[in-house]
């Protein structure tokens, strides 16, 4: 079933008034990332979010442990909250990252629960950006998967919204938009296509000569942005934290490019140098976790590290000088 959306603020204003909504927005920092929206605010799906919607499903800092203030106080849980909410906005390459969190924590019953009450409206790619390259990964622009429904824009400017499942047409019950038969057009091609990475790169990964590790590692800083905006990263630790009337553990973001990610007890880290720590990051993306997931590798293509890294360093021209070495 298809809409036909005239007006992209009243499907916002239509949706926000159903259940909590979060959509991409600019934030005070002019950063473009998903934040929640009411009624009468605007969104921005003109491009990219600078971050991914790694937070909506892995809260950055979760304290999900309270001991209270009395000694010997029973410990509380404080679970994610769960009451039903709807995400407008993830495009085919956020979509990749959060199957890769269905698959890595899929036993978290805390996680399934916050995912089963997620409805996901997607928004189907109409240009590719420079620094994108899902294509190279093996990931279509134009796919729905995982989606409740997914909104995209015709050739005339026009927004259409078509539903995959049943819980997205009940959704739309009661909308004021006409239905109509449009259907997503092709997104246009690069004038020069990206090469598509081989499916045997883990393998050819792990021949790579120690010289090209520390080439492609030379120019990296350790600030570990490029973990943090990720859609697939999912890296975290845990933390005891005291505070004046209480003490509470949390489970926060970490990132294997960070020199303490590995450090042991003892005061030994099997991952001193930038160079390990960069090989790390690429081995497990590419071919760690594809080995136990079929292939897939754990990277969407979306670009953002390449956009975040104060160095300029480029993930795709990073895997052709490593793989072209070997071939």
């Amino acid at each position: 079933m298809t809409w036909k959306v005239d007006d992209l603020q009243i499907l916002v204003d239509f949706l926000a008034l159903k259940s909590p909504l979060f959509a991409p927005s600019i934030d005070g920092h002019m950063c473009l990332m998903f934040r929640q929206i009411s009624p009468g605010e605007e969104i921005d799906l003109s491009r990219r979010t600078d971050i991914s919607a790694r937070n909506l499903f892995q809260p950055e800092t979760h304290y999900y442990l309270d001991f209270g203030g009395e000694p010997g106080a029973e410990p509380v849980l404080r679970d994610f909250k769960t009451n039903g909410r709807i995400i407008l906005g993830l495009r085919p390459c956020d979509m990749t990252g959060l199957r890769v969190f269905d698959s890595v924590f899929s036993e978290s019953e805390s996680f399934s629960t916050l995912r089963s009450g997620t409805i996901i409206i997607g928004y189907l790619c109409d240009r590719l950006e420079s620094s994108c390259f899902c294509e190279s990964v093996g990931v279509s622009p134009r796919e729905t998967e995982g989606m409740d429904l997914f909104l995209f824009r015709t050739a005339d400017g026009i927004y259409h919204l078509d539903s995959v499942t049943d819980r997205g047409s009940a959704l739309m019950e009661g909308s004021p938009f006409p239905q109509d038969d449009a259907e997503p057009e092709s997104v246009p091609l690069r004038v020069q296509p990206l090469p598509r990475l081989p499916d045997d790169l883990g393998a050819l990964l792990l021949e790579s000569d120690d010289v090209l590790w520390k080439k492609i590692s030379f120019a990296c800083v350790n600030c570990r942005i490029c973990t943090y905006v990720c859609p697939t990263c999912h890296c975290f630790t845990i933390s005891d934290e005291v505070f004046r009337d209480r003490v509470a553990r949390a489970a926060v973001w970490d990132s294997c490019q960070s020199r303490t990610f590995t450090k042991e007890a003892s005061g030994h880290n099997p991952r001193e140098s930038r160079t390990a720590r960069a090989r790390q990051r690429i081995l497990h993306k590419f071919s760690y976790y594809p080995t136990l997931n079929d292939g897939t590798f754990m990277c969407s293509g979306c670009g953002r590290c390449d956009t975040s890294c104060p160095t300029g360093r480029n993930l795709l021209e990073d895997l052709l000088a490593l793989t072209g070495e070997v071939r």
